[in-house]
């Protein structure tokens, strides 16, 4: 194994090992119902500050691992939620970029020795740092500012490498910050979407079928494809407040205008597009100066196969059902429920009515009791639960929509989510 290899190993077994000696301590706070109170404090501190200072060192999988806890961060008590807050979002919009020359040296390589000639300027400090790659701004030859996205040189091998790890620390992680989820499962999916990611012919071929989709709508805005070769995508520039300081420091105004967009663009993006955002974490949206949206990344991209109905259309008609028989109805009709599989119909409803509240009402407030109540009822349910099967093509829409939503929590938005949902369904 190389020593390079050997070293990310090395960095990366600091998670799952710190937070096993932390575990002993959670557990017993746990068996107290303390796991959540201010007592707790401390141990989610020394549990975010490693979380941050290894991760965010790291490129490849890891970086999507703390990508989704600081959505899930809000399933946690604001005292606490805060500490994650803090830490978290910074792997979003300021993770540590690599240096010009390992970015130099891939355009050199896919650009080809004159990659030079096409900018009339390039920012050798990267604006954004993802997962993946990193986005530098540069200008073009003919004056058009663009993002000049440049996928790590390594990103192929250290993401292969890092799935077994990412799974380990993730599953033991969220027994710390969020006990209730599956943290194994949620990053077992991420890491193999994660591998489509690493094809910018095929982001680039999914931005400009989502464009095309948004193109007449004044209230989004898709940056266009200048170019993409090999390991280099190159979009049009896009100006605006990134989400996560929304989330921070935005009025209410500007975090009910959000959610309302996210809103939209999770339930108009199928019938416009045939495609569905995949990652809708923060750092991939920026509200504009006059309102709209700005959407960013798309390589993670859910592909709706045409002539069939829409995940979510099947998401809303599972939390629109009005009674024990009605569900287990729809429930056997979208293939949730296998044939012989004996259902209770009672508590099926009751497991579906929190998660499904904003389907019933007129403006809903996304906030974090919504999303902690969710997850208990869901939790408290789960030999009901155990009962449904998840159809193939449900399981990626499925955890988009959930990651939306927790980015709705966060903005702590209201949103008439029923009326936007029945539009564009009903369309």
């Amino acid at each position: 194994m190389k020593m390079h290899t050997l070293g990310r190993m090395a960095r990366l077994s600091r998670v799952p090992l710190g937070v096993t000696r932390r575990l002993a301590t959670a557990g017993g706070l746990k068996a107290l119902g303390r796991l959540t109170d201010e007592s707790a404090l401390e141990l989610h501190e020394r549990t975010a500050d490693q979380l941050f200072e290894v991760l965010g060192g790291l490129k490849g999988g890891v970086m999507k691992f703390g990508q989704v806890l600081s959505v899930y961060e809000t399933v946690l008590p604001p005292s606490i939620s805060a500490v994650y807050r803090e830490r978290l979002a910074r792997l979003q919009e300021q993770a540590r970029p690599e240096t010009a020359d390992v970015v130099f040296r891939v355009l050199e390589e896919d650009l080809g020795p004159d990659w030079r000639g096409l900018f009339g300027s390039f920012e050798p400090d990267a604006a954004a740092a993802a997962s993946l790659g990193q986005v530098h701004r540069a200008v073009r030859s003919d004056g058009r500012p663009v993002a000049v996205k440049v996928q790590y040189p390594y990103a192929r091998d250290h993401l292969l490498g890092d799935r077994e790890a990412v799974i380990l620390a993730m599953r033991l992680l969220t027994k710390v910050v969020a006990p209730e989820l599956d943290g194994g499962a949620l990053a077992a999916e991420l890491m193999d979407r994660l591998a489509e990611e690493l094809d910018y012919a095929r982001e680039a071929g999914a931005q400009r079928r989502f464009r095309s989709g948004f193109r007449a709508d004044p209230d989004f805005r898709v940056p266009d494809v200048v170019l993409q070769r090999g390991r280099v995508l190159i979009s049009e520039w896009i100006d605006g407040t990134p989400l996560a300081e929304v989330i921070a420091t935005g009025s209410r105004a500007e975090r009910d205008r959000a959610g309302l967009l996210l809103t939209r663009l999770m339930f108009a993006a199928v019938p416009r597009s045939g495609l569905l955002h995949g990652d809708p974490h923060p750092g991939n949206f920026r509200l504009l100066a006059g309102g709209g949206l700005g959407v960013l990344d798309f390589g993670a991209m859910y592909r709706h196969p045409p002539g069939t109905e829409s995940p979510l259309g099947k998401w809303m008609r599972i939390h629109l059902a009005q009674d024990p028989d009605e569900l287990v109805r729809v429930l056997r009709e979208l293939e949730f429920l296998r044939p012989g599989v004996r259902a209770d119909g009672g508590r099926l409803l009751d497991l579906f009515d929190r998660s499904g509240a904003p389907a019933r009402t007129e403006v809903f407030r996304f906030d974090g009791t919504y999303l902690r109540e969710t997850l208990e009822r869901m939790t408290s349910s789960l030999s009901v639960g155990l009962s449904l099967a998840f159809p193939p093509d449900f399981v990626h829409a499925q955890r988009a929509l959930g990651v939306g939503i927790g980015v709705l929590c966060q903005l702590e938005a209201d949103v008439p989510f029923q009326a936007e949902a029945l539009r564009w369904l009903g369309e």
